[in-house]
């Protein structure tokens, strides 16, 4: 007999978690009006289906770390519970799907044949793969809704990357330009004694741990390298634009230390609030991490233009949550995964699979 754990089945971009579970029944109204945007109906099983997708995620993958009480707790310390934080996210998460969907024609996007096709596929193996019990507790039954579910996500990601082709994506050279300096920094807060517990430094300790970063500040450039090992300590690298960058991780003393070094040039011992660091200036120029930073920078204003445009839409969108019904959706009977049985191999899965996607079978 075959039980398999959890494997990813990746389906024109669109991704089914198809997990072996047990569960018990369902209440919801499959044909009840969860929500409307516009002239848009959204039914109580493809929310249903939504939210108990994520329980299940959730059930399986942090219960046994925070126990069952998890859904009634403030999992993320912001004054609601796992249940409403949740149950807020999938109402957020379908609004942005129909409203993607609403608008796909004026992108010239279209779910084709071979995407409905695998579509349908990843459903017929979700289902398959799962007990009557779960399939009817997630709301599964209804082979629609876990169609809907990976058709609005294949619409998802078509849109995104037709989106984000409309955005402006300039990046000058002064805002890409990266600096690159490797540094030692040694901690000044405390450290954990053989009984793990957190001990601070006294002031002649902090006193030899400056000793120690002055003496490797003093050191040749070309053997900066090895005096920061032979004293015990990690070389670490960093790239930075300037220390004007407001974003910057860095202590902005660290990188204001930076911006005054040459290329080669060490630094002396910089002090602060948590640490001693010593600086070598590696690159003035890093074409590499300049690179790596104009990437980025034109990732971002990408992002920023295709939620520019969602949140254009949801503006000027009517949409109106059913609460009355969505207030019957609860996670109080768990999902879990099935104690394991008999292993086998799984490469028979593999078909289907799009393009370059392989599917993420874990060991059986």
């Amino acid at each position: 007999m075959r039980n398999k754990k959890l494997m990813t089945l990746l389906v024109s971009g669109a991704a089914l978690m198809g997990m072996t579970i047990s569960g018990c029944g369902n209440k919801i109204q499959e044909n009840a009006v969860f929500a409307t945007l516009d002239d848009t109906t959204i039914t109580m099983g493809v929310a249903n289906f939504f939210a108990k997708y994520q329980q299940v995620m959730y059930d399986t993958t942090f219960m046994g770390y925070y126990g069952e009480d998890m859904w009634q707790n403030d999992l993320y310390g912001n004054g609601s519970t796992l249940t409403e934080d949740v149950k807020t996210n999938v109402e957020e998460e379908l609004l942005e799907l129909y409203l993607l969907k609403a608008h796909m024609e004026e992108y010239g996007i279209s779910v084709t044949e071979e995407e409905e096709a695998a579509i349908l596929k990843a459903a017929d193996d979700f289902i398959s793969e799962n007990s009557k019990a779960a399939i009817k507790q997630i709301g599964a039954e209804n082979k629609e809704n876990v169609m809907e579910m990976l058709r609005l996500q294949t619409i998802k990601n078509k849109m995104h990357d037709r989106i984000i082709q409309d955005a402006d994506t300039t990046v000058t050279d002064e805002e890409a330009k990266q600096r690159t300096f490797s540094y030692l920094q040694i901690s000044t807060t405390g450290y954990t004694d053989e009984n793990s517990n957190q001990v601070e430094y006294t002031e002649e300790e902090k006193a030899n741990l400056k000793t120690t970063a002055e003496g490797i500040a003093a050191s040749p450039a070309e053997t900066f390298d090895t005096a920061v090992t032979d004293a015990g300590y990690t070389l670490s690298t960093a790239s930075y634009g300037s220390a004007k960058d407001e974003n910057a991780s860095m202590d902005k003393a660290v990188l204001e230390a930076a911006d005054a070094l040459s290329e080669g040039q060490i630094s002396g011992v910089i002090e602060t609030d948590t640490a001693y660091y010593v600086l070598r200036l590696d690159k003035e120029f890093d074409e590499e991490a300049t690179a790596s930073k104009r990437e980025e920078l034109i990732s971002a204003k990408q992002e920023d233009h295709y939620t520019d445009i969602v949140d254009g839409w949801k503006e000027a969108a009517k949409w109106t949550v059913n609460e009355s019904e969505w207030e019957k959706v609860t996670f109080e009977e768990y999902f879990k995964l099935p104690e394991e049985e008999e292993t086998e191999g799984t490469e028979d899965l593999n078909e289907g699979a799009t393009e370059s996607e392989s599917l993420n079978d874990t060991e059986q």
